[in-house]
């Protein structure tokens, strides 16, 4: 029985030295054993009394794995992710913006050809479908300019003019 202790307590030694060794290692190579998220916050607007702000999680539990949240910050409080339909599946996002009593994000999901525009009211969101970045980002112009939001056939029918072409051409 204490030839079975000695070779316990000695693997134990043994694993700890290999820990404290390997976390050594990654720490000189400028990395850690347990990956975090590296987060990056996005531009903030203040809209009910709170400050949102979007934030791009990139790496975590896989590597490359990219995660955008919705972030509210009400006060001094801890900044806490504001729970919006399929949040962890976006791959591209563009907003917030505060106009009136609404705030908009926009977002496109990894398995969606086209982007998302949410506009989140004190009751909940209601969104509208649109083809593509930049008209996301002309109808989030258009909201901080103080033009209203355009509906998707409305935006449709101004494409031909903002593009410079031809209406025919344009999807």
């Amino acid at each position: 029985m204490g030839q079975l202790a000695l070779g316990v307590r000695s693997l134990l030694i043994r694993i700890a030295v290999f820990v404290v060794m390997a976390a050594l290692l990654a720490w000189i190579l400028g990395g850690t054993l347990f990956p975090r998220a590296e987060t990056a916050d996005g531009p903030a607007v203040t809209w009910r009394g709170a400050t949102w702000r979007l934030r791009l999680a990139v790496g975590g539990d896989a590597p490359g794995l990219v995660r955008w949240l919705l972030i509210r910050q009400a006060g001094e409080s801890k900044p806490e992710p504001w729970p919006l339909a399929g949040f962890d599946r976006w791959v591209e996002a563009s907003g917030p913006v505060a106009a009136g009593e609404h705030l908009y994000v926009a977002f496109r999901d990894h398995d969606a050809s086209e982007w998302t525009l949410a506009t989140i009211t004190e009751s909940g969101f209601d969104s509208i479908s649109l083809p593509d970045r930049l008209e996301v980002e002309r109808q989030l112009a258009r909201l901080r300019g103080g033009l209203p939001l355009q509906s998707r056939p409305d935006a449709m029918a101004d494409r031909p003019g903002v593009l410079g072409g031809d209406a025919a051409a344009v999807p």
